[in-house]
């Protein structure tokens, strides 16, 4: 379980591979095994070994950088949707000195990433890599304490966090289940402003 102790913002790449490990190299070893490229790519299937093993660095280096994704934003902008804890947030700015507590019982935010990666040979484009980013929070018995329109506690309950990383539909090693602290996703050490955020 990753505890209110780690301090950093929690990204995808954390919580699906831990603190300390080489995510290129994993990325690079998954995508010779997968054997992702250069088969998908017509023009270059004469490429070497070499050559093809410095494309795939290559590309789990750039991919590196996509899962640097906050997951705490990630939650945050799910929250944004829910009616009970948005419609609080507006009623506690209208109201100074209000406090409002917010029981997110039984609890699901679900959210999508396709980002992607474009290969080019002398400066034209062969092909797009598309990733595909699912992560899903299952929270059960949080509560939430709203102030200003804000969001300044967390308290109690349970969250699962599912994370699954796939590049166009091929499994690439990076698929996490986990039961996390609330307190290790969102940083709390000031209030979250939720009107401003849940806005347009």
């Amino acid at each position: 379980m990753i505890s209110a102790d780690h301090t950093e913002p929690l990204s995808a790449r954390v919580f699906l591979l831990g603190d300390g490990t080489d995510t290129v190299e994993v990325l690079t070893r998954s995508l010779s095994e997968q054997g992702v490229f250069p088969s998908a790519i017509q023009g270059l299937r004469s490429l070497s070994g070499s050559a093809v093993q410095a494309v795939n660095r290559q590309i789990a280096t750039v991919t590196d950088g996509l899962l640097a994704l906050d997951l705490g934003d990630v939650l945050m902008s799910g929250w944004c949707k829910y009616h009970d804890l948005a419609k609080a947030a507006e009623r506690t700015l209208t109201s100074p000195g209000s406090e409002e507590v917010v029981v997110l019982a039984t609890h699901r935010v679900s959210s999508t990433h396709h980002p992607s990666v474009e290969l080019l040979v002398d400066g034209v484009k062969v092909h797009t890599f598309v990733f595909e980013l699912q992560v899903t929070f299952d929270l059960n018995g949080v509560t939430a304490v709203v102030r200003r329109g804000a969001l300044v506690a967390l308290r109690g309950g349970e969250c699962v966090i599912t994370a699954t990383f796939t590049l166009e539909g091929t499994p690439l090693e990076l698929s996490r289940k986990g039961r996390i602290d609330l307190a290790g996703v969102i940083q709390l050490h000031r209030p979250i402003p939720l009107v401003r955020q849940c806005r347009p």
